[in-house]
């Protein structure tokens, strides 16, 4: 068993992609301040889980059965990593994180299955509290119907 647990972690390394559903997407703000220069390619994609829009003004992913629409950047070098963590209040070596980062299987619009790294919030009992459900699991739509 340990030896699963060693592979995963070696395959982990080499993750260059991830998966963004929120302010880190094209056309908002910490998209242009974190990934913009830094990336070469964004493929519209889904994967599985559950969406919250929070009185921050940000969104939360959970661990759940629902589409969550977003777009996977690409590549994300160790630095670039390092600064998306910050920005997500993430540390590995912390168990007080706002988000954790973990691997998740991605599904892009043709098809194709894609290991990338995401972001999934840690305080479940606050985003389903105080947060807002993205009842079809696409922020871009929730934020555009809110500007109407």
């Amino acid at each position: 068993m340990e030896t699963n647990k060693n592979e995963l972690k070696i395959s982990e390394k080499h993750i260059d992609k991830v998966f963004v559903y929120g302010t880190l997407m094209k056309g908002f703000r910490n998209y242009k301040r974190y990934l913009e220069g830094h990336i070469s390619r964004i493929t519209p994609a889904k994967t599985y889980g559950l969406l919250y829009h929070l009185p921050e003004g940000y969104p939360a992913m959970l661990e759940g059965n629902e589409i969550v629409e977003g777009e996977v950047v690409e590549p994300v070098d160790e630095k670039l990593l390092k600064a998306l963590d910050w920005l997500e209040d993430y540390d590995e070596r912390s168990s007080d994180n706002l988000y954790k980062r973990v691997p998740k299987t991605v599904f892009t619009d043709d098809g194709k299955e894609l290991n990338c790294w995401t972001y999934i919030y840690t305080d479940e009992k606050y985003a389903r509290e105080r947060g807002i459900p993205v009842p079809d699991g696409n922020w871009r739509k929730f934020m555009d119907r809110r500007k109407k």
